[in-house]
């Protein structure tokens, strides 16, 4: 059977395929990781992509407790455990998967339900060892097993962006939800579209009766040229009634498989209206599914060392161009660490950017057992040798453990500064060092000096990214130039780098980044929407600069 006349299937008839209270994938969406789709013996099946798997949503016919489980077919000998939340509780049973090659019910465990108000499922996978694949959930009410559970398609708006106050955005039982003050603005929520078409959606909201909006929606595949197209857009009214209600369809067209934005545009508004999601009718979430999580990819340059060199300097100098809050331009990682600039905030202000500067433990070590004085973490933790006028530095233990340390500082967009990183043995262990050259006094300031452990005192491994560290801010693009790319070796030699090679995380959905050479400088380019469609794996050259000047003896050391 053709996969979307078999999705029509199970929305008509759930109950032909199925037998009373289990419920198909209808209203499954990949997780941030992605789950591919497929068919088996008439079914959809979802086979989990690594560890994340899948969000899906259901309404429940009766308030209180109910359980839940999911059908899993592993090859015999192999195993899981199944891990994630139902109406934002963890899941209470083991969820321990043994594979059989047959499709097994695996609890999940028991929750509590409101009737009729759609509840989000987030499925995991922990400790997989072998493929794993969905073929389904069954819930059981505790004094009713007649109780209905329902597959509900729908588009959340945890992945949505606000571009005015006129809006805001947050989260109800993993949905999401949006509420319009008054007139103005636009929300964007991304999805993806498996298959090109017209698809009808409605919107779901809540509103006090006397309160109502009107939203003008419409359909983008370029949010940069999106203004310019003057594209139709379909009004939809929202009129409170004090309880949850759901809008008149509408029918929206997309001409290919792909990534879009759906902007909804209050036109009129009275009171308060929330937003509680967009349901699909005639349509599964297989076939179209909001975007799980909002970040842009992180784009990434590597330098390849020339042949034979052995870094003990390295030097670059960056430009970031006007950009969104929680940004990171790193312009000197390496293998034990990273320095950039940071914009923290939409502000200017020194609170609001950032200079940093972090080097990994040897090892990983919580910062709870750095307090020890133990004989044997003298092997692994950094510690700080001396830091800058204002420089702030500790220790950190989440997403590995290490040495931190941040400067508070005005930088400015369109405005270069310049990145130095050192080392020196110190036994058998190395102290790197960083400094940044103020753009505004062109005087050198230092950051900090970390010591690492049992480490050779060289810095290989060099790389530069831009990453989206909130995902509140994706529709917005950020870019950060990249020039004059120097190191320095043990006989004093400046060796310019040559090569930058391209790399970027793989965001569900995404491909609006870019690598580019520009002027004198290689670029990183990420986020946006627009349809820049990067590569990974190119090798750029980077342009001829000049050989930096830098008088050693007189750098600062406080």
């Amino acid at each position: 059977m053709p996969l979307k006349r078999l999705f029509a299937c199970l929305l008509t008839l759930p109950c032909a395929l199925l037998v009373a209270n289990e419920v198909g994938l209808e209203s499954t969406s990949p997780s941030r990781f992605g789950a591919k789709f497929a068919e088996a013996e008439g079914k959809v099946v979802a086979e989990f992509n690594g560890d994340h798997g899948v969000f899906a949503f259901f309404t429940f016919a009766e308030k209180g407790d109910w359980s839940a489980e999911a059908l899993i077919s592993m090859p015999a000998g192999k195993t899981a455990t199944l891990t994630g939340k139902i109406a934002g509780k963890a899941f209470t049973a083991s969820g321990k998967v043994e594979g059989t090659g047959k499709p097994e019910w695996v609890a999940l465990g028991g929750f509590k339900a409101l009737p009729e108000t759609p509840t989000a499922l987030l499925l995991e996978a922990k400790e997989r060892k072998g493929a794993l694949k969905l073929h389904g959930y069954r819930f059981t009410y505790a004094t009713d097993a007649k109780a209905k559970a329902t597959a509900i398609p729908l588009l959340h708006l945890k992945t949505a962006y606000t571009e005015s106050p006129e809006i805001s955005v947050g989260d109800r039982g993993g949905v999401g939800a949006a509420t319009i003050q008054k007139a103005g603005g636009r929300l964007l929520v991304p999805i993806v579209v498996e298959k090109a078409g017209t698809k009808n959606i409605a919107v779901r909201f809540t509103a006090n009766k006397g309160s109502a909006a009107t939203l003008a929606a419409h359909v983008i595949d370029n949010l940069k040229i999106d203004a310019l197209k003057k594209a139709a857009k379909v009004i939809v009214q929202l009129d409170g009634t004090g309880k949850a209600a759901t809008s008149k369809a509408i029918a929206l067209t997309f001409p290919a498989a792909g990534t879009y934005l759906l902007a909804l545009e209050p036109q009129q508004a009275a009171g308060t209206v929330t937003l509680n999601g967009l349901l699909l009718s005639g349509a599964t979430n297989p076939e179209i599914w909001a975007l799980p999580n909002g970040n842009a990819q992180s784009v990434h340059f590597g330098y390849a060392l020339p042949k034979g060199e052995t870094a003990q300097w390295a030097y670059a100098e960056a430009k970031a161009l006007p950009g969104p809050p929680t940004t990171y331009n790193c312009v000197l990682g390496f293998g034990h660490g990273y320095f950039g600039f940071q914009r923290k905030t939409a502000g200017t202000e020194a609170k609001d950017r950032v200079f940093i500067y972090s080097l990994w433990d040897n090892g990983y070590v919580k910062n709870d057992a750095k307090k020890v004085s133990a004989e044997e973490l003298r092997d692994l933790v950094v510690t700080t040798v001396a830091k800058g006028d204002g420089v702030v530095a500790s220790a950190f233990d989440h997403e590995g453990s290490g040495g931190h340390s941040h400067l508070d500082y005005a930088w400015k967009d369109n405005t270069t500064y310049s990145f130095l990183l050192g080392v020196k043995a110190d036994g058998d262990a190395a102290v790197y060092s960083a400094w940044v050259k103020l753009a505004e006094t062109g005087q050198w300031r230092f950051l900090t000096s970390f010591r690492r452990p049992k480490t050779a005192a060289k810095i290989d491994g060099l790389y530069s990214f831009v990453e989206d560290w909130s995902g509140s801010f994706g529709q917005v693009e950020r870019k950060c130039l990249y020039a004059n790319l120097w190191i320095r070796n043990p006989a004093g030699k400046w060796v310019a780098l040559k090569e930058a090679k391209s790399s970027a995380t793989s965001e569900l959905g995404r491909k609006d980044f870019a690598h580019t050479v520009e002027g004198n400088a290689v670029a990183l380019t990420t986020g946006g929407y627009a349809s820049t469609d990067g590569k990974r794996g190119v090798i750029l050259a980077i342009p001829a600069g000049k050989e930096p000047v830098v008088e050693f003896g007189k750098l600062p050391a406080k």
